[in-house]
């Protein structure tokens, strides 16, 4: 999705207005000319400009490109699918790994998108049991994350 960038500066620009409006509430320092809004009021400046010059560069565009333009790819059933598989294995994640535990849940997940991204069952099981195994280790093992186990509790090492 491609958005003008007429409405990202006004965006930008309500971020920047905000910013500025915070640091004035900001106290001053007895005996310093530079105070705590100081940093805060010079990004909100630049956060205006960039703004101003965003909305500069959507005016000419407005008309021939619109406000939203929608990709490509959209139309395509398979790649919309494909997308919209990421932030549903994410949510499955999150729903079922406390139950199942990481390593099913996640080599689940794994096999969902290599099927769906059109690797071939030959290949996608041994990677996905594979690649949740090493991911496992190195979460688990090296940097010391707790994942869950769920129904591997009493095979847990």
């Amino acid at each position: 999705m491609k958005i003008n960038d007429m409405l990202s500066g006004a965006l930008l620009g309500a971020f920047g207005i905000a910013v500025l409006a915070g640091a004035q509430g900001f106290p001053d320092i007895p005996g310093q000319k530079i105070g705590p809004r100081v940093f805060p009021e010079l990004i909100a400046a630049g956060l205006l400009i960039c703004a101003a010059l965003l909305v500069r560069r959507g005016i000419g565009t407005v008309a021939s490109e619109g406000w939203v333009r929608m990709p490509d790819w959209l139309g395509d059933r398979r790649a919309t699918l494909g997308f919209l598989l990421i932030p549903a294995s994410l949510a499955f994640y999150v729903a079922m790994s406390d139950q199942l535990g990481f390593i099913p849940t996640a080599a689940l997940m794994l096999l969902a998108m290599f099927l769906a991204f059109g690797v071939k069952w030959r290949s996608a099981l041994p990677v996905a049991l594979l690649g949740t195994l090493v991911i496992h280790f190195l979460f688990y093992k090296m940097l010391k994350v707790p994942l869950p186990w769920g129904l591997l509790s009493p095979y847990a090492w």
